[in-house]
Formats: C-alpha cells, sequence, structure tokens
C-alpha cells in the first residue's frame, strides 16, 4: 500500500474525467452519441452515484482487518479494467434521462472527489468497512473501496472520452 501513490492516482482519475466533461458543450453532455449509450451526463450522474456513499461508507463501522488488506484489488481491476466487457448497472446507481447541468455535474464531482481525496490523506486504509457489502465481493477494507474509485473512474473516463469524440465529431461535420 503506498499511500502517496494512491493520491496521485486520486488526482490524476479526477483530472482525466474532469477535463474531459469540461471540453464538451452544454449541449453535447445531453447528447447521445450512438443507440444504446448513456450521455455524457448520464455518466457522470452515475459516477456521482456510485462514489456518493463511499464516504458514509469508509468513515462509518469499520473492524481490524483478518487478511491481506488489498486481497479484493485484483477482482475489482479484472472487473472494472476490462474494456472489452460490458456490464448492466446496479439499479440504484443507473442515471436519469436528463437534461443534465454540466456546471452541476463538474461542482458535484470536485466536491465528491474532494471528500474521498481527504479519506484517502487521513485515514486509516487497512480497516474493513462492514455496513455495506460490495455486491458479489464482500465487506471491502478502505484501500479497496479506494481502488474501486480508481478502476471504476478509469473505466468511465475510456467511456466519457468515447462519447466526447463521438459527439464532437457529429458537431464537427
Amino acid at each position: 500500500m503506498d499511500r502517496n501513490q494512491l493520491l496521485q492516482e486520486l488526482d490524476q482519475t479526477e483530472q482525466d474525467f474532469y477535463t474531459t466533461l469540461a471540453s464538451l458543450t452544454p449541449e453535447q453532455v445531453n447528447t447521445v452519441p450512438f443507440e444504446g449509450s448513456w450521455t455524457a451526463g448520464q455518466v457522470t450522474e452515475h459516477i456521482l452515484m456510485a462514489e456518493s456513499g463511499i464516504p458514509e461508507t469508509v468513515l462509518g463501522s469499520t473492524e481490524e482487518t483478518e487478511r491481506p488488506v488489498s486481497q479484493y484489488v485484483p477482482v475489482i481491476e479484472s472487473i472494472f479494467l476490462d474494456f472489452t466487457a460490458k456490464y448492466q448497472s446496479p439499479e440504484f446507481i443507473i442515471p436519469s434521462d436528463g437534461p443534465h447541468d454540466q456546471h452541476q455535474l463538474l461542482e458535484a464531482f470536485k466536491a465528491e472527489r474532494a471528500a474521498i481525496r481527504d479519506i484517502a490523506a487521513n485515514e486509516d486504509l487497512t480497516l474493513t468497512c462492514t455496513d455495506f457489502e460490495f455486491p458479489q465481493i464482500a465487506n471491502l477494507t478502505r484501500w479497496e473501496w479506494l481502488q474501486f474509485v480508481l478502476c471504476h473512474s478509469k473505466r468511465h473516463t475510456r467511456q466519457l472520452q468515447n462519447i466526447s469524440e463521438k459527439v464532437s465529431n457529429r458537431s464537427d461535420s
């Protein structure tokens, strides 16, 4: 576990996602790039929904960890960093149809990430969080929850970049 590397990766994933979203016009944020896809606004709402409970979860009930602190990181990586795999989002984090306000999304994203970064910088990341079990895996350590944030945002940054490319090309022609 390397806290400094974690903080650098959190900063980088935040910057990558934020920059991609900010590069779009407000209209493009709500443009469906291709059939069956979410809009950039929906991807961002999904990220916010997925991450909004993380500070509460990791600062909630915890216990000493009786296994390797990063045991489930390879599982999380195999799920979220396999860009060839397509998944259905769990019902509780499916975004609304919109329209989405780009400025509000950007501000909410920055605030959410500031809270998560504060935890990454200051809390004991070896503890296991017991208030919410990660679906189909287990109760995760704080370290593993933060690795989920990284992997999940890398996945959706890639999706956002793909959407951006499609909607930008459409408006160029």
